[in-house]
């Protein structure tokens, strides 16, 4: 339960008569976040150095062509293991979830760094997702457990602020030991999930020393049937996600696995009806308009991120011919204006304590910012595309802030790591979700733009088919801006409806 249920046992802190958090001081709640900040710090950085370094892995490896399941793996695990940690947490506590998911994450980064095939590394990928998803997911619950709701969006900023840093340093980093023969007799790209050891170390004993939160269990039997129906849902869907461009979505393979994913989707609504208060994902959250609303916008937001944050690099170097790193680097606006924005969001709730106008820009930044994009081409100057992805940036810190704001301020607080992990799970399926709808939408315009009947044929012959000036042809050229352009056309729409989905959600109450 929260901190409304022991106050009186503790003394550390003392609750409201909204039920929220109140007591803890600026500086205790920094303390308390620093294992936390650098957690989550591990886990972003993770993600953006084995991206790096995954083809140099394939290489030494001897797996191109099951290298997408080191993502994969992690991926599917980190989507799964998100709703029990919210369960289990409101359970047992946030701290002991917390401090297990950095051990697991230890534990699989480890098992990564000696894997001697791909076909292993994919395996421990899995476990390291397993951690991932609690250093991901329970960090927002926590805040909610420290501070009141209109003095989150502070705190929410120095999430942002971590992801920052990873998206800057990882890049770097994953290079650096992927281009390295040894580093203290370890081949190179290994050090790209050995370094998580000590830096997991460091975060285990600072979360373990300073995150203090009063908290009274509360027994619950483990929902095993709402877990094994969720999985039978969700890893086909991700599985197909990942894939389908390659296979197909028409595929037998696709629709075998759409066929299955549905048939989860049914047995875990009767397996959640029947469990009722005990189930992983209590459906009555849900009859809750603003938890439902905000959860929908939230799937677009995903969509949003990161089918932009992959595309864009990809935009640069196939359409206007920029270098790797000058691709990789156009990040940096998206996140700089994602900080900015969050600090003003967060001034403007601790003054006035509302939110849905700044929900309401944050969601219109974001389609409009794609819409813009969908007007690019090969001749559009690097300044505006760096004005624009900040302009992104901007409505992503001020959307996500919100609405998870509004997603706590709608969940009773005994269900508030449940309410949280739900938000980060679509979140996590929308972001899926649109990578490859992106991906399918660009690769099928461009090859309908090229010579060939196969789709994959006429791409690869495109990418292999250098220009006089040693990039791509200019009918390639030509291609691949009519599939930007339909890509970036479809985000925008799917972000203007989660726009339209802003204006019904409620203010924050006064007392909260």
């Amino acid at each position: 339960m929260g901190m409304a249920n022991a106050t009186s046992q503790t003394g550390e802190a003392v609750a409201d008569e909204a039920g929220g958090p109140a007591g803890f001081t600026h500086r205790q709640i920094i303390t308390a976040l620093s294992g936390l900040l650098l957690a989550v710090l591990l886990a972003a950085l993770d993600q953006t150095i084995v991206s790096t370094a995954l083809r140099t892995i394939g290489d030494q490896l001897h797996g191109q062509t099951v290298q997408a399941w080191v993502i994969t793996g992690y991926l599917v695990s980190s989507t799964i293991a998100m709703p029990f940690y919210g369960k289990l947490s409101d359970i047992y506590g946030r701290k002991p979830l917390y401090l297990a998911a950095i051990a697991v994450f230890i534990v699989g980064s480890a098992a990564c760094a000696m894997a001697n095939s791909m076909e292993t590394l994919a395996i421990a990928r899995v476990l390291q997702g397993f951690g991932g998803a609690g250093l991901m997911s329970l960090p927002t619950a926590v805040i909610a457990d420290l501070a009141p709701v209109r003095e989150r969006g502070r705190y929410f900023s120095y999430l942002m602020m971590a992801w920052v840093a990873a998206s800057v340093l990882g890049p770097l980093v994953g290079g650096l030991f992927a281009g390295a023969g040894e580093i203290l007799g370890v081949t190179g790209w290994r050090w790209a999930f050995l370094i998580n050891v000590p830096l997991g170390l460091v975060a285990l004993l600072s979360v373990r020393k300073a995150l203090n939160l009063p908290h009274r269990r509360v027994d619950h039997p483990i929902d095993f049937r709402g877990a094994l129906t969720l999985a039978l849902c969700l890893v086909p869907l991700l599985i197909v996600a990942e894939e389908g461009l390659d296979w197909g979505w028409g595929s037998a393979r696709s629709l075998t696995l759409f066929a299955v994913s549905l048939i989860g989707l049914v047995l875990f609504v009767l397996a959640e009806r029947a469990r009722g208060l005990e189930a992983m994902v209590p459906l009555r959250l849900f009859r809750r308009g603003g938890i439902t609303m905000a959860t929908a916008v939230n799937f677009t937001i995903g969509v949003g991120i990161f089918g932009t944050v992959s595309t864009l690099p990809l935009f640069l170097q196939l359409v206007q011919g920029r270098s790797a790193t000058v691709a990789g680097l156009v990040i940096i606006p998206v996140m700089t204006g994602a900080i900015v924005s969050q600090t003003i969001c967060a001034k403007i709730i601790k003054k006035w304590n509302r939110y849905k106008k700044p929900a309401i820009v944050g969601l219109g930044s974001m389609a409009g910012a794609l819409l813009s994009l969908s007007a690019a081409g090969a001749d559009t100057p690097l300044a505006v595309i760096v004005v624009i992805a900040a302009w992104l940036g901007f409505g992503i810190g001020l959307s996500q802030t919100v609405i998870t704001l509004a997603i706590q301020s709608s969940a009773p607080k005994s269900e508030l790591g449940v309410a949280n992990a739900a938000s980060g799970l679509f979140r996590q399926l929308g972001g899926t979700s649109g990578a490859a709808v992106f991906m399918s939408v660009l690769f099928g315009v461009a090859a309908g733009r090229l010579d060939g009947a196969d789709p994959d044929e006429a791409v690869r012959r495109a990418l292999s088919d250098p220009g006089s000036t040693g990039g791509l042809s200019a009918s390639a050229v030509d291609a691949f801006t009519s599939g930007f352009d339909t890509m970036f056309l479809v985000g925008g729409l799917i972000l203007a409806v989660g726009f339209l989905l802003t204006f019904p959600l409620r203010e924050l109450r006064d007392e909260e």
